[in-house]
Order: structure tokens, then C-alpha cells, then sequence
């Protein structure tokens, strides 16, 4: 059986966003980068990936409040959403936990980090085909 893999990441530092996006490109995934939460809300309706990398510190619209967003339409219940931030203390953890993310990558993230939250999506992707 083959799995989509689309991703969306969204952070308003381009550099982070961008070497995300290609470190996540080169273990196979299909991704769509943006800098901000709206565009980032915008292309999600649109694609409706199964991973979405969202940045906590976001103007406009931040990485919960559009993780909250996703998790109220009904193709957004399935799909992983990993909060991206430097603020990785148990308070923030739950916080983000409670807002709809299914796991936190911190910054700044390593190689196997970034693999284990790949991994856990294909994995999730298996058990509910």
C-alpha cells in the first residue's frame, strides 16, 4: 500500500521554515512551505496534508490557535500536527498538547528528532488505512 505524504510547515523565520521543509523533502515527503499562520490556514484548507509543522510564535494567527482551528473541521481531525518551538518546558508541552498538537519538535530540532516525528506520522498513517 503506498501513503501520502504531504506536509505542510509553517514558520515565520524563512531560513527555518526552508531548511525544515527541505530536510523533511529529503526523507520522501511532499511539502508546501509558508511564513505565516493565515497562509499557512489557507493552504491547509486547501490540501489538507497528513502532517502540518506549525510554529508556535506566528504573528497574526499563532501555531495553537491554528492548530485549534484545524482540529474544528472535520478533515483536520486526522491529521498529525507537530508544534515547532524553543519554549519546550512541561507547562508549554500541555498547553500545546491541549490546543491539538500531537507532538512538540523543539528548536532548534536535530536530525532524529525531525525522524521520529516523521516516523510517528507514516506510522499513524498505517494503522488508520
Amino acid at each position: 500500500m503506498t501513503y501520502a505524504r504531504r506536509v505542510v510547515v509553517a514558520d515565520d523565520n524563512r531560513e527555518i521554515a526552508d531548511l525544515l521543509s527541505e530536510l523533511i523533502t529529503s526523507f520522501g515527503f511532499e511539502v508546501r512551505t509558508c511564513y505565516d499562520g493565515l497562509q499557512a490556514r489557507s493552504l491547509i484548507a486547501l490540501e489538507w496534508p497528513q502532517l502540518a509543522v506549525l510554529d508556535i510564535s506566528m504573528p497574526e494567527l499563532n501555531g495553537c490557535e491554528l492548530a485549534r482551528w484545524i482540529r474544528t473541521q472535520d478533515e483536520g481531525r486526522s491529521i498529525r500536527l507537530v508544534a515547532l518551538t524553543g519554549h519546550c518546558g512541561a507547562e508549554d508541552r500541555a498547553y500545546m498538547l491541549a490546543a491539538g498538537f500531537d507532538d512538540v519538535l523543539p528548536k532548534p530540532f536535530g536530525i532524529r528528532g525531525l525522524q521520529a516525528v516523521l516516523d510517528a506520522s507514516t506510522e499513524s498513517e498505517r494503522r488508520s488505512a
